[in-house]
């Protein structure tokens, strides 16, 4: 496959509007806004600064960066052991059934979208290590498949969570387009910026963050190689 045909997959991958891929999710948004605990702009800025940013950038997009490494070594135990970290930092359980369910999808849409694919390794090393396929690893395997720069796989993922959450808030809370749309840049470029922050020259960084959820969250095990363990 030639390279613009793998550019045009990964915008058709990335197209929160068309629903592929997974970011049909709000990442706990709608149901914030449909509680009542989301009104207004500075609500909704609130919770993306302090919510789902830190858990984009640090969690999900350092995943990615660690799905790369752990292919181009072909470390299929690590992109296990990645992909239930990510599990783990699912709270509510009800999430970590959302991210589930969303990688699943985007297995499934992705074969019929990439047919020369060979997603084969990826499923046996989720059934291998009893692992569960979450969004951000399915999206940074097929990403690496297509020959994406990881700066491209980690910003498209970043942006497009931020704007499936958009079109969530525009159908939900009647607020001034002038104003969404300035909140909508505004978020974007702080997103860019925190990301930008990351070394990824830095091999270590995402090890210190495998450490850091693993001394902060009880009975959270890294399993060898060859060694199963059960979902959560």
């Amino acid at each position: 496959m030639n390279r613009g045909n793998k550019l045009l997959d990964y915008v058709k991958m990335l197209d929160s509007s068309l629903q592929v891929g997974g970011f049909s999710h709000s990442f706990g948004l709608k149901s914030q806004i449909e509680e009542g605990k989301i009104r207004t702009a500075q609500d909704i800025q609130t919770f993306m600064q302090l919510e789902l940013h830190p858990s984009l950038v640090r969690i999900e997009g350092l995943a990615i960066k660690g799905i790369y490494s752990a292919v181009s070594q072909q470390d299929y135990w690590r992109i296990a052991l990645i992909d239930k970290m990510i599990h783990v930092q699912r709270n509510p359980v009800n999430k970590r059934s959302s991210s589930r369910a969303m990688g699943k999808r985007l297995l499934k849409l992705s074969k019929a979208l990439h047919p020369w694919m060979n997603f084969e390794p990826l499923e046996k090393a989720l059934e291998q290590y009893d692992a569960v396929g979450s969004l951000p690893v399915v999206h940074a395997w097929i990403n690496y498949q297509l020959e994406a720069p990881i700066h491209d796989a980690v910003s498209g993922y970043l942006h497009a969570a931020k704007d499936v959450c958009f079109i969530h808030v525009r159908r939900l809370l009647h607020l001034d387009p002038i104003e969404l749309e300035r909140l909508l840049s505004t978020l974007g470029e702080e997103l860019d910026q925190e990301w930008n922050k990351i070394d990824l020259s830095d091999t270590s960084v995402f090890q210190r963050s495998l450490l850091s959820i693993q001394s902060l969250i009880p009975g959270f095990y890294l399993p060898e190689p060859g060694i199963k363990q059960s979902r959560a």
